[in-house]
């Protein structure tokens, strides 16, 4: 028995492709029941992957899926209900929208309890004959009586919300018995009779529901394909809940971008399963289509109480559509959380550098221990003593951290080297570039090997590295230190204002976004980004002074990318 918060378990799940590329290392995630979890990241991080793995489109190499307790590790794809959009909508041309909706239902069989039919829908029609308007329902049945065509008891049926084998009961009897409701109930009551005489002489036996049980009281339950009726009721049921009513008669070609891809959304809902794959939906549509196909995304999801994991590349999608945000990079995860947490408590200089839209803006600056300041060119920021308390902390812990990987350099070790470099964004040393040169091909293939013992890994070398770093960083070093734009403190300048302990520049670019300024400005060497309400214009020939509060920024170790200090709230 699991809980709402273990709905979809992943355990330690890794992805290692036959030609030694690792593309997912030891992926752990508990996703809730109807929780919409949004897996963010670069091109080539792994997401889509994880989500192949997690669909069964891809093998897994190591680890545990678990859906509700369940292993899903062996389990073919078309059994795990879950249904995937993926990034093409691959629709299939020759189908209009009804056929593309309805597809899945046509080819697959689904677990449904054996019904008897005859007393099932008896009942339907006693029921209709006693609780509702028996005038009313005799003039509907009149009126769609005398329709041309075979379509009269889908009709009824779609008119009453019956069965169509109820319905079809319905028009028998109106046939027979015209407006006689008792004639009707006699007839019905005689006719549940004979067939409750017949099961009892073939052994069935059926529940309250009119479904047939085994010996021990459960019901018989067996796959069937739905009827053409039933098929036709959801298909117009998800074409409604998408605004794709007037277009079922279309073919894909004569539909925009967001109409495909609320088709493809359809084709996936229509399944009716617990759980939602999306790999990159929106990466085709414009802008505008985006944002509006967003919105409608998250709505659906509400609105049917599905499940949803969804992969994406842009940021803006994560933090606007998102329960809890899983960022990647380089088949690691960096840091899982909800957007508002993502966002103001980055767990390192990834996460940091690659959520928020602009960018946190990040400068080298150096920490003077002894003067409690960080100091960039001429510029200098006072930190405070329980900073330089923090800052002893974290680099004494680095180094025995360090100190322990390099003492005993195993996989694991080289993994966490990996996991760092991911996190700082620096490249990974275990691949050597070879020649594409023939001869040289053919030189590496007969060179003897040599007998002399092979000196450490360059992911060892590496460690050793950084531990001489961290070391050195125990009296002082560099680090990154960063901000929002929306928290730098900036205002035109004031002929006679005091602007001391504030840095006066002028705007390199001024972009007005509306309600506010995306002012740009030259800082420890780079570019800068600063927010300013657009009831203050500015232009790059003003004059501006800038505030930085060391309460709102953030602090970096370059060596392993995590951070040191963070928003103080």
């Amino acid at each position: 028995m699991t809980s709402d918060k273990q709905f979809i378990t992943i355990q330690n799940v890794e992805k290692i492709y036959p030609n030694g590329e690792k593309a997912v290392y030891n992926f752990n995630l508990d996703i809730a029941r109807n929780e919409f979890i949004v897996i963010v990241g670069p091109s080539g991080c792994g997401k889509s992957t994880t989500l192949r793995m997690i669909a069964g489109l891809e093998d897994i190499t190591s680890g545990e899926i678990r859906m509700e307790g369940e292993l899903l590790n062996f389990k073919p794809c078309k059994d795990r209900k879950m249904a995937i959009v993926f990034q093409s909508y691959a629709l299939y041309p020759q189908m209009n929208v009804f056929g593309n909706i309805a597809f899945p239902l046509t080819i697959n069989k689904y677990p449904a309890p054996v019904t008897d039919e005859t007393l099932f829908s008896c009942n339907e029609v006693k029921t209709l004959v006693k609780q509702s308007n028996f005038a009313a329902l005799v003039q509907l049945l009149s009126e769609i009586s005398v329709e041309r065509g075979g379509k009269r008891a889908e009709r009824v049926a779609t008119a009453l919300n019956i069965s169509l084998s109820g319905a079809e009961r319905l028009l028998k009897l109106y046939a027979r018995f015209g407006d006689s409701a008792e004639q009707w109930l006699a007839e019905l009551q005689r006719q549940e009779e004979a067939q409750r005489s017949a099961n009892q002489q073939k052994g069935i036996a059926l529940n309250e529901s009119f479904h047939v049980v085994d010996a021990e009281g459960k019901e018989v339950i067996r796959p069937r394909k739905l009827t053409p009726f039933e098929i036709k009721k959801k298909v117009y049921e998800t074409a409604e809940k998408l605004d794709l009513t007037p277009y079922l008669d279309k073919l894909p070609r004569e539909l925009s971008g967001g109409q495909m891809q609320r088709v493809a959304l359809g084709r996936a809902i229509i399944k009716n399963v617990p759980v939602f794959l999306m790999d990159e939906p929106l990466s085709n549509l414009d802008a505008k289509l985006r944002l509006t196909m967003r919105s409608e995304i998250v709505k659906l999801h509400n609105r049917i109480g599905a499940t949803t994991v969804y992969v994406t590349h842009d940021q803006t999608e994560a933090m606007t559509m998102a329960d809890r945000i899983v960022v990647m990079s380089r088949g690691f995860i960096q840091q899982i959380d909800s957007p508002e947490d993502v966002y103001s408590a980055p767990a390192n200089l990834f996460v940091a550098k690659f959520i928020g839209s602009p960018a946190m803006n990040l400068w080298d600056m150096r920490f003077d221990r002894a003067a409690a300041t960080l100091t960039c060119g001429d510029f200098t920021l006072a930190v405070g003593k329980e900073f330089v308390r923090r800052y002893d902390e974290f680099y004494a812990e680095k180094t025995r951290e360090f100190e322990q990987i390099c003492s005993d350099f195993d996989e694991t070790a080289r993994e966490k080297i990996n996991r760092i470099l991911s996190a700082t964004g620096e490249q990974p040393q275990n691949k050597k570039v070879k020649s594409k040169n023939l001869l040289d091909k053919i030189k590496r293939l007969f060179a003897k090997k040599s007998k002399e013992p092979a000196g450490p890994s360059a992911e060892e070398q590496l460690a050793r590295e950084k531990l001489d770093a961290l070391r050195n960083c125990l009296e002082g070093g560099t680090v990154a230190v960063g901000i929002r734009p929306e928290r730098i403190v900036i205002e035109k300048v004031v002929e006679g204002k005091n602007y001391n302990g504030w840095y006066v520049t002028k705007p390199t670019i001024c972009e007005l976004l509306g309600g506010e300024y995306s002012v740009h400005f030259d800082f420890c060497g780079k570019d800068t980004v600063a927010r300013l309400d657009a009831n203050s214009p500015v232009t790059p020939s003003d004059e501006i002074a800038v505030k930085f509060d060391f309460e709102t920024m953030y602090v970096f170790d370059p060596i392993t990318g995590d951070v040191i200090k963070g928003l103080t709230r």
